[in-house]
This record gives C-alpha cells, sequence and structure tokens, in this order.
C-alpha cells in the first residue's frame, strides 16, 4: 500500500512538472484558450444564465411562490455579475493606474 502511494504520488509530481514545462512552450496556445474561456463566459453563459433567471422569475411570479422568486433573482445577479465582469475588471484596472 505504501509503495503504491509513492509511486501515485511520484507519478502525479511527473505529471504536473510535465504539464508546466508544456505550458511554457506554448504561452501563445494557453493565452488564446484563456482569451477564448473568458470570451465565452461572458457572450454565452452570463447572458444565458441571465435569462434562465428571468423565465425563473416570472415563472414563480405568476405561481406566487416567494421563495423561487428569491432564487430566480440570485440567478439573475450572477448572470449579471458574468456578463459585466470584463467592465468591472477594466474599470478596476484603470482606477488602480494599470493597463
Amino acid at each position: 500500500m505504501r509503495k503504491q502511494m509513492g509511486r501515485a504520488l511520484a507519478g502525479l509530481g511527473m505529471l504536473a512538472w510535465a504539464a508546466q514545462a508544456h505550458a511554457y512552450g506554448n504561452e501563445g496556445a494557453l493565452g488564446s484558450f484563456l482569451d477564448q474561456s473568458a470570451n465565452w463566459l461572458v457572450t454565452i453563459l452570463g447572458p444565458g444564465i441571465f435569462v434562465i433567471g428571468v423565465i425563473m422569475v416570472g415563472i414563480s411570479l405568476s405561481i406566487g411562490d416567494q421563495d423561487a422568486m428569491r432564487k430566480g433573482g440570485y440567478v439573475i445577479g450572477g448572470g449579471t455579475l458574468i456578463f459585466l465582469s470584463q467592465a468591472v475588471v477594466a474599470l478596476r484596472k484603470r482606477l488602480a493606474g494599470g493597463f
């Protein structure tokens, strides 16, 4: 059991080391992936969650369920936060005197 645990930890360490080496070699690809992921979050996921929250609040309003209406409000807030995240980060950078 102890040998297996040692081998697993050594293998995990080697895997992490190899992943770092691969990431250093492809900075352009890694940066492009992160930019595309952030773009997808802001353009697809944020508005989608916002629309789901609006639908949820509308249905719960018609039914009269206060608890579901509150949860829908949280969903709307989360979608709005995701949707506006790039603008918030740009504003904070500008206020901090960053780039």
